[in-house]
């Protein structure tokens, strides 16, 4: 799902928030002996970077998600500290599937409680998953007033088909999902966010949490105490947490006007941890002996070129684009070195990843030779023309800048700086294949995603595109499938399936169809299904040009172990403690 960088304005109020009513006997608490009365973790953070939302069904961005995960739990998770990723069970404790693969009976963890002191069971788990099918528009009944909640396309497959039939109660810790068909990225869908498992003591089923009034009750190592709107976000120890000892009383998210204040604040010793750390201060932080720096050269986020392949339809012109991109430019001037070449559309280090793909380089030789195909199926005269590469014969190269075939547009969002000088490098690395740039300035509100949806407003568009959950599929559907298979969930943002690329490949189609219907344990089959779909679409049809991924960053203070670094960014503070003998902030 797109990454959607949203400064949410709260109404403050003051927060009632409620006691614990019922004390629970019979649970043995274990916790770790704290060198102080209080051990409070601080995170400097903008208030840009503060969760959107509060409600798990509805959430999408990571601000809320990395608040969520703190508080509730998922029936699985994949453990992101192990570099094979293995997928293992967290509410659940066993699970079997029957013979057709459409049913999973999962076995449930027990002597587990809510922060109000519910008990969690199956009917938490039914209730949980009644209440996503619900705000996902499954009966096409939701009312009017209630938008669709913002993961919603991941609980259809890919003809717009729900997944779930329903959720059936087998006993108190045993719960059934029947699905519609078989389903091979079910599990990994389990483990998202949107799944967290919710009480209907505390949450109503067809009204989704509001930030600033309700809060959210869950089961994980967190209580959510409050957010007061541009000052904090508390979260309190559970002292009847299931899981491991939780070494921090508190948690204190401290948010400042914008990113460079909280940069500055922690570098002023007011926070053991940097949240979302600006790539300018990376190197101050890496010659500070207080601070521990973790540089990871992947992430999640996936930044490309967008086509238009209906616009754009010769496949050479495409090629043509795709090869004269000066990448090492992108990566090393216009960020700085903060971004790592991309191969695939899947990160280094990410599950399937196949160190033998390619994607395309920066060759003007290729590219020009590949216009010179295109010209010969369009008709263009390209008399004085030769597929020298640039710098060659400045001839040719003049000759190239005035042949002018196509004229493409590019969006340029007003004052994004980083986003003006793509498009001047744009505009100056086609102009050498005789391709012209044509920027048109939009306001922040307007892209090709905003509503209503038209694909056509662009030839070709930046984006970047953020995993929510780990399997590939995750990526590869919303970014390929076509879209006269499968049409858009009625949904304020989402753009799944919409095929706003316009390729309409009948092969990348099916073969994302079947890796959809392949058995999870068949690994063999699903790394061959994306290699060749990444093949097709990267190496022969040219749908989209793979840029980069950002370098992803942890910066905390030395005093501070276990903090859980993972390719896909989630932060995880849970196991984290002070170092003994080290002094804190």
């Amino acid at each position: 799902m797109r990454n959607k960088n949203l400064i949410i304005v709260i109404l403050a109020g003051a927060l009632i928030i409620a006691g614990i009513g019922n004390i629970i006997l019979g649970v043995s608490i274990n916790r770790i002996q704290s060198y102080e009365d209080e051990n409070v973790l601080r995170i400097a953070c903008s208030k840009a970077n503060s969760p959107a939302v509060l409600d798990p069904v509805d959430s999408w961005d990571s601000g809320a998600n990395d608040m969520i995960r703190h508080v509730c739990d998922t029936l699985w998770e994949y453990d992101l500290t192990d570099p094979a990723f293995p997928i293992k069970m967290r509410l659940a404790t066993n699970y079997s599937w029957n013979s057709g693969m459409d049913e999973l009976t999962v076995s449930l963890r027990e002597n587990v409680w809510f922060h109000d002191g519910s008990k969690f069971n199956a009917t938490a788990v039914k209730f949980t998953f009644d209440r996503i099918m619900y705000f996902s528009n499954y009966s096409g009944d939701l009312p009017g007033t209630t938008h669709v909640c913002d993961p919603a396309d991941y609980f259809f497959d890919m003809y717009n088909n729900p997944i779930i039939n329903q959720t059936g109660i087998i006993d108190e810790y045993t719960v059934r999902f029947v699905l519609y068909e078989p389903n091979g990225i079910f599990l990994s869908l389990l483990t998202y966010e949107a799944c967290s498992i919710l009480h209907p003591n505390s949450v109503d089923a067809t009204n989704y949490l509001v930030l600033g009034i309700d809060r959210i009750i869950g089961t994980g190592p967190f209580k959510y105490i409050h957010l007061i709107a541009g000052e904090e976000l508390r979260l309190d120890r559970w002292k009847l947490y299931w899981g491991n000892n939780v070494f921090w009383d508190r948690i204190l998210w401290d948010y400042y006007p914008d990113r460079t204040s909280a940069n500055d604040a922690f570098l002023d010793d007011k926070a053991d941890y940097i949240y979302n750390p600006l790539n300018s201060y990376i190197s101050t932080y890496k010659v500070e002996e207080e601070f521990n720096v973790v540089e990871l050269d992947t992430s999640r986020i996936f930044m490309y070129w967008g086509i238009n392949n209906r616009k754009i339809n010769n496949s050479q012109v495409r090629k043509a684009i795709a090869y004269a991109v000066n990448y090492s430019y992108f990566i090393e001037d216009i960020f700085q070195g903060h971004v790592v070449k991309v191969e695939q559309m899947l990160p280094l280090g990410f599950p399937y990843y196949n160190t033998s793909f390619k994607s395309p380089y920066y060759n003007t030789s290729i590219a020009r030779q590949a216009m010179l195909d295109a010209a010969a199926i369009e008709g263009w005269s390209t008399a004085g023309l030769t597929a020298e590469p640039v710098g060659y014969d400045t001839t040719n190269d003049a000759n190239w800048a005035d042949a002018d075939f196509v004229t493409y547009t590019v969006q340029e969002s007003e004052g994004w700086i980083t986003g003006i000088l793509m498009n001047i490098a744009m505009q100056s690395d086609m102009d050498a294949i005789g391709i012209e740039i044509v920027v048109d300035v939009w306001d922040w509100e307007s892209s090709i995603w905003s509503p209503p949806y038209n694909a056509d407003k662009l030839e070709l568009f930046y984006d970047d595109w953020s995993l929510d959950y780990l399997d590939p599929f995750n990526i590869f559907e919303p970014l390929l499938s076509n879209s006269s298979s499968k049409n858009l969930v009625p949904s304020s943002y989402s753009i799944s399936g919409q095929d706003f690329l316009q390729h309409n490949d009948v092969l990348i189609h099916q073969w994302l169809e079947q890796y959809e219907e392949t058995d999870p344990a068949n690994t063999t089959r699903k790394a061959q299904l994306l290699y060749k779909i990444q093949q097709r679409a990267i190496n022969e049809l040219y749908v989209l040009v793979p840029l980069g991924f950002d370098k992803t960053y942890y910066v905390h203070h030395r005093s501070l172990g276990e903090v859980g670094y993972n390719i896909m960014g989630k932060l995880w503070l849970a196991d984290s403690y002070y170092i003994p003998n080290i002094p804190t902030i």
